[in-house]
Formats: structure tokens, sequence, C-alpha cells
């Protein structure tokens, strides 16, 4: 097996092309405003980029190019205004405990890219391990005896739609069940292009806590489980609005549950505090009509009719 690429998101593919060449890549294929892919300088690998609506939360992508002659070739780049009007090091080479030399900076959309040099110690640091003394994540569960993790979360009503300004991703949700029962549901989703398969306890008295069992599925082995899932497959937006460092998920549901709008909230501990945004309004936690694997079955349009 061989790495063939790295793709990393971009919000102006066209401005990333621009930079991703004068820093030494060769472009080789070109999608115009959506795709272009590189050849690296030295070695077989390739890198590519993607337009995105919405660039990663949080750290986002590291990338790291090996460069032989790092401090000569950082002295070029500063030369060469890879931004536009400057080139900006966040960290000109210096040398690391882990016997790599770095410098680092980050390319028009914010990823971070690490240029380098390891020599021998790239993959052969004098703490190597071999292959069979590594201990896999089903060795790690096994010997801890792990149990299954637990969703706690509260859900609410919201008062307006005022969350989508300050909302910093939105994703097209679709799901489906292949179980409905409270004891133990089955849900697949699409997310948009990752595919998972989740198993849902039932909920606790408060309703806030259940056991969650989830796990990424291949995004065409999601698209065909649902079509095996029960009548009344959900199509929403969930859209993530992060405050004090917490992040409320609130969906937007189409179809024949337009006009429903959800939002919840993970936490910890059901007593951990959180800051409640003006829209939020009522809270339905524990409230089985507002459970998405009861609205696949009751779609909220036919609440106004019966209610």
């Amino acid at each position: 097996m061989n790495l063939n690429q790295v793709t990393i998101p971009s919000i102006d593919v066209e401005t990333s092309i621009l930079f991703y060449k004068k820093l030494g890549l060769k472009i080789i294929v070109h999608v115009p405003m959506q795709y272009a892919r590189f050849e690296c300088p030295d070695g077989d690998s390739t890198f590519s980029i993607h337009k995105v609506d919405t660039l990663p939360t949080n750290e986002g992508v590291i990338v790291y190019f090996e460069i032989e002659n790092l401090d000569q070739k950082v002295n070029e780049l500063q030369d060469l205004n890879l931004h536009g009007d400057s080139t900006i090091f966040d960290l000109l080479p210096t040398d690391q405990p882990w016997l790599w030399r770095e410098a680092r900076l980050k390319d028009p959309d914010g990823n971070q890219l690490i240029l380098f040099y390891g020599g021998d110690h790239r993959k052969s640091p004098p703490w190597r391990i071999e292959e069979d003394k590594v201990e896999t994540a089903e060795d790690s569960r096994l010997h801890r005896n792990e149990s299954n993790s637990l969703e706690i979360e509260r859900k609410f009503l919201l008062t307006s739609d005022a969350f989508k300004e300050a909302a910093h991703t939105k994703t097209r949700i679709k799901q489906g069940y292949l179980s409905t029962d409270p004891e133990r549901t089955v849900r697949i989703r699409t997310k948009g292009n990752r595919g998972f398969l989740t198993i849902k306890g039932k909920s606790s008295d408060s309703g806030m806590t259940r056991m969650e069992v989830e796990e990424e599925i291949a995004f065409a082995k999601a698209e065909t489980l649902l079509k095996l899932c029960l009548p009344g497959i959900i199509d929403k937006t969930r859209y993530e609005v992060t405050i004090n460092k917490q992040t409320w998920e609130i969906d937007e549901f189409y179809g024949e549950n337009e006009g429903l709008l959800l939002a919840e909230i993970e936490l910890s501990n059901e007593n951990e505090s959180f800051a409640q945004p003006s829209w939020i309004g009522k809270e339905v936690t524990g409230t089985k009509k507002y459970y998405n694997s009861y609205i696949s079955t009751h779609p909220f349009n036919t609440w106004k009719e019966t209610n």
C-alpha cells in the first residue's frame, strides 16, 4: 500500500492554486473553481485541493511536506510573497524534540502546513515500535472491558431562525431507521459525503441519557442501506453554533416535516450548565414525539391536523 495523495478543503481554489504553485508543486489536474491536483517536486506523491462552502473548525487540516534543504527553501519562500504581499511563517526552521527540523505557515484557507526535514528519523526515530507490539483499538477496548458510550443531551424548540446568523457550519443530512423499537433504534445516516450506522438504547427516566454506539461506514453503503429503511426518510439541514466552547446542533426539517426546528446540546453529565441563547425556546427533552425515530413515522405536518 502506498499513500497516493492528501486532499484538503479550500474556499477559493484558484487563489490556493497560485499559492501551491509558488510553493513548488506542479499542477496536473484542474477543474476551474472546484478542484486541483498537484505533483510534489520530489518523490511520487500527489496533493489536491477541493472546493468547500465552509472550512473545518478547530485545528482543521495539518499537512507535512519534507524538504531536504529546509533552511534554504524557507529563505527562498520568504521572498516569493506566497500570500500576495508577504510570506509569514508561524515558525521559522527550528529543531524539535522529536528530532525533526520544522518550519510552519498557513495556506490561504488557514490550513496548517509544516515544512520539515526528518532525515533518518522521519520513519525510524529511536522510539519506533515494532508492528507486532502495537495495541489496536480493539485490544485496548478488550483490555479495559470498555462499556458502550453514553449520549447525554437536552433538546429544545426554537423561537426564531436567528441561529442561522451564528452558525459556523451547516450540513445536509438524510436518515432512516431499520428499527424504531425504543429499546434499540437502528439508524442509517448520510451526513454530507459521509455515512454512519448508529444504534441507540432506551432513554433514562430524565430523557437525557441513553446508550449510543455509532460507526462510520462507507457513503455508498449508507446510501444502499437507506433504501432498506422503514418508510419515512428524514431530510434536514444541521446547523452548528458554538457558545462558550459548547456546541448547539440545530436541525431544520424538510418534506413532510417542513417547519419543524429542533435544537440539541450534548453534555458531559446531566448537571452540566450551559448558556442558553435567545433563540432557544421550550425544552422538550424526553418528549418522545420529538425523537427523530418518531418523526419518521409520524411526520410533523400530520400533527397540525390531530393536535
